[in-house]
């Protein structure tokens, strides 16, 4: 029994240290600044190479098994490609345990992340849609200039802030990284 209890005690410190030790600086950079680089900034050029896949065809999915490639709608494509884009990002984001100077990081992480995750589901299913539906090229790149002009723009501040408040954080705590 005292085993047992012993044990018990020595998981329990375990698990509660580890709630208390905070994640390094590298780990929030990779982590926050990192994944950024899957935002797309330009949602004009991706639905015009989602309409050029789909004239040459080569607008497919992955089958069940993983083995083949099948043909697919934009729709379908973006469900698979972009739905659940952000979800784990913003997940490992909510799950860091900074410090005190990293936590206006988090926040702004978080804001990016999420209004970028709801971009993808809400916005690119309706200029997908417009796609498989044969409207015009002139329509579809109307949608997705209005969608820059608008979503973009916010997108861009809420990145901008986050970036702000990332980089001196870094250099502040010796974080290497190259800017491109």
């Amino acid at each position: 029994m005292k085993i047992r209890n012993f044990t018990f005690f020595l998981v329990l410190i375990t698990m509660v240290s580890c709630k208390f030790a905070k994640d390094s600086p590298a780990q929030v950079f990779n982590t926050v600044g990192l994944n950024t680089n899957k935002i797309p900034f330009s949602f004009e050029r991706v639905f015009k190479e989602f309409r050029q896949h789909k004239i040459n065809g080569t607008l497919q999915l992955p089958t069940e098994d993983g083995k083949h490639m099948k043909k697919a709608t934009c729709v379908e494509v973006v469900k698979f490609a972009y739905a659940n884009t952000f979800k784990e990002d913003i997940k490992r984001i909510k799950n860091l345990n900074p410090t005190k100077e990293a936590e206006p990081i988090i926040k702004a992480g978080i804001e990016l992340f999420e209004y970028a995750d709801e971009i993808q589901n809400e916005d690119f299913m309706m200029i997908a849609k417009m796609i498989d539906e044969g409207k015009s090229d002139e329509e579809i790149d109307l949608a997705a200039k209005q969608l820059d002009d608008t979503k973009g723009i916010i997108l861009d501040e809420k990145h901008s802030k986050m970036m702000d408040l990332l980089l001196p954080y870094a250099d502040a705590n010796g974080v290497e990284y190259r800017k491109f």
